[in-house]
């Protein structure tokens, strides 16, 4: 009894790669209308809700919460401002991590946190986790590889 359990445990994790990863997939907001200059100061208020929630103690997040920030980042980013990896790491994340270095970013920042979920709420977000986690992964897979394309560059034809 005891190996069939164990097997099928095994068999359970290793069929389950959304899971498997440990991010949980929620309901992403409509942030398509959302462009130019009000894409990058909502990106700047989201990236940093993001790190204060993930460093700053007595404004923690759920899970869930988190990917709602994180995904919705990644959307404004890469769909909205057409960004590269390095060029939203260096013009966002790298900002937000830096107020950190700040004493007052905590308790300045840290209030803004709740609000800026209830408008990713408010756009169609969720706070809670979608039932279908393998179909969300399959999703976010296709997603990331859209973005991945269109930052390759583009090959012309020589003579």
């Amino acid at each position: 009894m005891k190996t069939f359990l164990a097997t099928l445990t095994t068999t359970l994790l290793l069929a389950s790669p959304a899971l498997a990863d440990g991010k949980i997939y929620v309901q992403l907001p409509d942030l398509s209308s959302i462009t130019g200059a009000e894409a990058e100061a909502f990106l700047s208020e989201v990236v940093l809700a993001n790190v204060v929630s993930s460093n700053c103690t007595g404004y923690e997040i759920t899970d869930e919460e988190w990917s709602l920030l994180t995904d919705s980042a990644d959307i404004l980013a890469r769909e909205q401002l057409r960004l590269s990896v390095d060029d939203y790491d260096s013009r966002f994340y790298g900002p937000a991590f830096d107020a950190l270095d700040r004493p007052e970013t905590c308790d300045q920042a840290g209030p803004g946190v709740q609000p800026t979920l209830d408008r990713l709420v408010e756009l169609g977000g969720s706070r809670e986790a979608l039932p279908d986690q393998d179909a969300a992964y399959e999703a976010e897979q296709v997603r990331h590889a859209s973005w991945d394309a269109m930052e390759q560059p583009r090959k012309t034809k020589t003579k």
